[in-house]
């Protein structure tokens, strides 16, 4: 059973991951993968850019 801290601090995450989502019009559960999507992308073009 998980503390009312360890709780609140997984309440918090769940908010901010929602928040996010919501920024990038994207469901939750696909946020991840998303994100992951746009850090390769900017690498990319940053060795493109020979950044």
């Amino acid at each position: 059973m998980a503390s009312t801290g360890e709780f609140l601090n997984l309440k918090k995450k769940e908010k901010l991951l929602k928040k996010a989502a919501e920024i990038l019009s994207v469901n939750d559960v696909d946020l991840p993968r998303v994100v992951e999507r746009f850090l390769k992308d900017i690498e990319e073009m940053n060795k493109k850019l020979n950044l």
